[in-house]
């Protein structure tokens, strides 16, 4: 599915510059060790407005997801990843019967032409290979 071309804004290149090396960079809160999406602004807990940037596992499982009617389909969805917050995402590697509530998901990356690095999830299995 072609999403475009991505560019960054400046407020959130820590997570491209991680997209690019292959790794998923999200917020972190260090007094709080919490977690938090590259897009939030302040931690609730403790009211630290200055949150950091923390390499995640990579690890996820499916919460919600929307097929859209392409030739292929292109399946978006939301994920939680391990350390708690939720992502919007696309997902590849994927049929339509595979696709379930708490599905075990691992982090990939796209690295296109033009533009950013991305993250997008694929099926992952127990045994850590990609279904």
């Amino acid at each position: 599915m072609d999403i475009g071309v991505l560019r960054r804004d400046g407020r959130t290149d820590p997570f491209f510059d991680g997209a690019a090396a292959g790794r998923l960079v999200v917020k972190h809160c260090e007094t709080c060790d919490r977690w938090f999406a590259p897009d939030a602004s302040g931690c609730p807990g403790c009211g630290d407005e200055d949150l950091g940037w923390a390499e995640a596992s990579g690890r996820a499982t499916l919460v919600t997801w929307t097929i859209l009617p392409k030739d292929p389909p292109a399946f978006l969805a939301l994920v939680e990843l391990a350390e708690g917050p939720w992502l919007h995402t696309r997902l590849d590697g994927v049929s339509r019967g595979a696709l379930r509530e708490g599905l075990a998901l691992r982090a990939a990356f796209e690295h296109p032409d033009e533009g950013e690095s991305y993250v997008l999830f694929r099926p992952w299995t127990e045994s850590g290979s990609v279904h």
